[in-house]
């Protein structure tokens, strides 16, 4: 299940939102907050997938704690709720990297739709690169973000350090220990990382058995292929497809 965290100053509306189906769509209210600080004092020892907040809130507002979560590298998916139809506050949400926005009370068969929506994306590619980018806190600008842009971008290729210092043209020494300063770790080390959530991904989508991962993605043995994954993941690939399973 997708653990969900609901903020909001009114009781009542949280009361509505927790009433609502949510295992049938895959998630599970993982807590409630009655505003932005006590979201992210939440979330200092809880992770969630998604996070629905209002707008309007005294102390700090939705999207003061939105501005906060980006500051704090906190990825969860994040729908704004407001009485207020005003799209003034949509936009300033989008900006900010919100996932959505609806008019509460939201209706049941409007929030199904847009979980399934949630839910897809938190299986999607797109979201495993916005969490890498969170991660190693790389901006969208400069060459360390071109770089881990390209690895993404062919990481079912064959990539050495080689192929890279020629795609960015510059020596393979300099590549190699401006890759270090940026990001704290050799590229092979990076590489690999890389390569396992791009195993995740793939096992997520349920298309391919371990041998057909290991392939694409340059193993000639899916045994070292199942080491290295458990190694990273601290499980088997079979436990983590298990664990999305029962996730559904």
């Amino acid at each position: 299940m997708y653990r969900v965290l609901l903020v909001d100053d009114d009781s009542a509306e949280r009361y509505i939102l927790r009433r609502f189906d949510w295992k049938s769509s895959g998630f599970c209210v993982a807590g409630e907050a009655s505003d932005g600080k006590e979201a992210l004092q939440f979330l200092t020892h809880k992770e969630v997938e998604l996070i629905i907040t209002d707008i309007r809130m005294p102390g700090m507002d939705g999207l003061s704690f939105l501005q906060e979560l980006r500051q704090k590298k906190i990825n969860s998916c994040v729908i704004l709720l407001s009485t207020y139809s005003n799209f003034e506050y949509a936009q300033q949400g989008i900006r900010l990297g919100v996932f959505d926005y609806m008019t509460k009370p939201p209706a049941d068969n409007e929030l199904r739709l847009l979980l399934q929506r949630v839910c897809s994306y938190l299986t999607s590619e797109k979201y495993l690169q916005r969490e890498i980018a969170a991660k190693y806190e790389i901006n969208t600008e400069g060459i360390a973000a071109k770089i881990c842009r390209f690895v993404l971008d062919h990481i079912e290729d064959s990539i050495t350090l080689e192929s890279l210092a020629q795609e960015f043209s510059i020596s393979r020494d300099y590549a190699g220990k401006y890759f270090k300063q940026k990001l704290g770790e050799n590229f092979n080390e990076y590489l690999t990382k890389m390569k396992m959530e791009h195993a995740k991904y793939l096992l997520r989508s349920g298309k391919y058995k371990n041998y057909e991962i290991s392939e694409r993605l340059g193993y000639a043995s899916p045994d070292y292929f199942c080491r290295l994954f458990k190694l990273y993941a601290k499980m088997t690939p079979g436990e983590y497809k298990k664990n999305i399973d029962n996730k559904k």
